[in-house]
């Protein structure tokens, strides 16, 4: 079967295409892939040998007037390129992982074969909002995202990377320290560093703690000399090459809720403290930080500096609290459905 991937834009869409493409690739697929030029599912894609091409796009909402007049000339230029693109490739199915770069190749493309969408949010991005009335089947990472056409829904959870949890079970510390992963995702958190520098800004924290703080691009002098002064062990890191480490080696995760971190803490089974981005689209931050809540799975502090205190009273809680961390790791684990692609892999091939 010749399986055509329309993915790009950030991470969370193209790692979860990555993992079904790689799942039907095993299986005996042949992989097109359509995505932005010099990007990172192009760089994927060229080490795994898939066919890839590119097309431009670029986001609308929350633009200024410019922005969305060029944002609808790319996506024009976009349906034009996505044309010859299916005519080249022929494919026997599409799959969508969202993303405004995904509208106008799987758009267009439902018109020439089945499509398959997959949605990563607790709230469907605009794309994958439309293109559910064109899609054969849609996939869903959080219950009830889809509320209309639920006859050709599924519940899969969200597909993770297996060396993930294969790097998280490996590097599982029994260390004294009382560790604590803080993630700003992969350009940083002015604002998470902010209240981090708050929280310990004046305290003797128990000996023992420490912290592993994935900063981006931004300053790192406040946050150095706030966990030198209080005593902390820690790492200040840019980018951590191997998150499966990383997370072995928390105790727990102090992060924003985008779609694919809390997927990932929750496959590596990890109680965490959540910090919803405040401006994510139709709030989708705090809707997903919420399903892991009400499972027993999180904790959700809102965003502002003078929450500060309040974490720093739930980092004490948690670190006495053997029974309550204990607690919150096996709901974590039992948040979303296991082995995602292969689900996926399974109901496309009994489907199609």
């Amino acid at each position: 079967m010749k399986v055509l991937i329309v993915a790009g834009g950030t991470g969370g869409h193209v790692y979860p295409a990555l993992s079904i493409a790689d799942e039907l690739h095993k299986n005996g697929n042949s992989i097109s892939w359509i995505g932005k030029k010099g990007s990172l599912e192009e760089r994927l894609c060229k080490t795994r040998g898939f066919d890839f091409f590119s097309i431009k796009g670029s986001g609308f909402l929350g633009k200024g007037l410019i922005a969305k007049i060029n944002s609808i000339y790319l996506l024009v230029v976009s349906a034009i390129k996505s044309i010859f693109y299916l005519l080249s490739i022929r494919p026997d199915v599409i799959i969508s992982t969202g993303g405004y770069l995904s509208l106008a190749p799987s758009f267009i493309g439902s018109f020439v074969c089945p499509l398959i969408i997959h949605e990563q949010n607790s709230v469907a991005g605009i794309s994958n909002r439309i293109l559910h009335t064109r899609s054969k089947m849609s996939f869903e990472a959080f219950p009830d995202t889809f509320q209309t056409n639920k006859n050709k829904v599924s519940w899969v959870g969200n597909p993770v990377r297996k060396e993930i949890i294969v790097s998280a079970e490996k590097s599982l510390s029994n260390s004294s320290h009382f560790t604590i992963l803080v993630l700003g995702g992969s350009q940083g958190s002015q604002q998470i560093n902010d209240i981090l520098c708050k929280t310990f800004e004046n305290k003797n924290p128990p000996s023992g703690w420490r912290i592993i703080h994935q900063v981006g691009n931004l300053e790192t002098d406040r946050l150095s000399s706030v966990y030198s002064i209080a005593g902390i062990n820690f790492e200040i890191r840019k980018y951590i090459e191997d998150m499966g480490d990383a997370y072995g080696q928390a105790d727990v995760v102090i992060s924003r809720s985008g779609a694919m971190t809390v997927t990932e803490i929750c496959a590596v089974k990890k109680p965490c403290i959540l910090l919803p981005l405040p401006w994510s689209a139709d709030d989708h931050q705090y809707k997903n930080a919420l399903f892991l809540k009400n499972k027993g799975a999180a904790e959700i502090i809102k965003s502002e500096i003078n929450n500060s205190e309040h974490l720093f009273e739930l980092l004490i809680d948690l670190e006495n609290d053997h029974n309550k961390r204990e607690s919150m790791a096996d709901a974590s684990g039992k948040v979303f459905p296991k082995s995602s692609s292969e689900e996926i892999y399974r109901i496309i091939n009994e489907s199609l």
